[in-house]
């Protein structure tokens, strides 16, 4: 019994999104006003409708930009394409970018897919509560200065770096903020004066419940939190702006902690 409730549940799910006739399952449907058919077309409807929904909760910004129509059938193809691997629909939608990579259509907007991982972490980030401990400044005023040449800072476990050759950031902000207003009359012009070829990069953090901080970040710096992001010695940095970039990191709560790595010796 439990094998054939697997089978029975494997073609159900198959038949969600799949178009066309569904045999194995027609015998074991009881009738009604509707048909077999009609039923499990039903069932497709609402399975795909809802979890576009799911998607255009998490991607507004990226609907905005594609148009509704286009928008509901990327959804439909991925929806279709890409299985729904867990019961909760929350991590949904996190392989959106890696599919619109794929696709011929967005060959010439190839910023798009970048816009779609920036929304995507953005939507991770303001469902979530913040983890971060405060830095212990005590336990790093008691190394030695041998520690200090195994030293590696730790990023804060609440944000993202993010980077792009586009200026999606400004995009993603200037968008979400408008969506905001227009609920109110504002007919601006988002996009006036923008530059989407500027290359930007930055971070993006938690810092309550349902409030994260975004924030563009300069060459310097950015390449100082990758490096503590890699986990790599802080003294290997090779940035004579290093020593300001650790400081401003742990005062704004960019940096959280440190470890002392092993370093080889060959």
């Amino acid at each position: 019994m439990p094998e054939m409730l697997k089978q029975l549940q494997d073609h159900f799910a198959q038949a969600l999104i799949s178009s066309g006739e569904q045999p194995e399952l027609h015998d074991l449907i009881q009738d009604s006003h509707f048909a077999a058919d009609q039923l499990l077309q039903i069932y497709r409807n609402n399975f795909v409708l809802s979890l576009t929904e799911a998607l255009e909760a998490t991607f507004p910004v990226l609907k905005e930009m594609v148009g509704e129509e286009f928008f509901a059938q990327l959804a439909k193809a991925f929806i279709r394409q890409i299985p729904l691997e867990h019961a909760s629909i929350a991590t949904f939608g996190e392989q959106l970018p890696e599919f619109m990579s794929d696709l011929e259509q967005l060959t010439e907007m190839r910023y798009l897919v970048d816009l779609a991982r920036f929304e995507w972490l953005y939507s991770w980030h303001i469902n979530r509560m913040p983890q971060a401990d405060i830095f212990p400044y005590e336990s790093l005023a008691e190394l030695t200065e041998q520690d200090y040449e195994n030293l590696a800072f730790q990023l804060n476990p609440d944000m993202s770096l993010f980077q792009s050759q586009w200026a999606i950031i400004e995009l993603f902000q200037r968008i979400k903020q408008w969506q905001s207003k227009s609920c109110c009359g504002d007919e601006s012009d988002p996009l006036s004066g923008f530059d989407l070829s500027i290359a930007q990069s930055g971070w993006i953090k938690t810092v309550g419940l349902a409030e994260v901080d975004i924030q563009q970040a300069d060459t310097d710096n950015f390449v100082f939190l990758n490096h503590c992001l890699q986990q790599q010695i802080f003294a290997q940095l090779d940035n004579e702006n290093a020593e300001q970039n650790l400081q401003q990191g742990i005062a704004s709560g960019l940096i959280t902690g440190f470890q002392l790595l092993e370093v080889s010796s060959s």
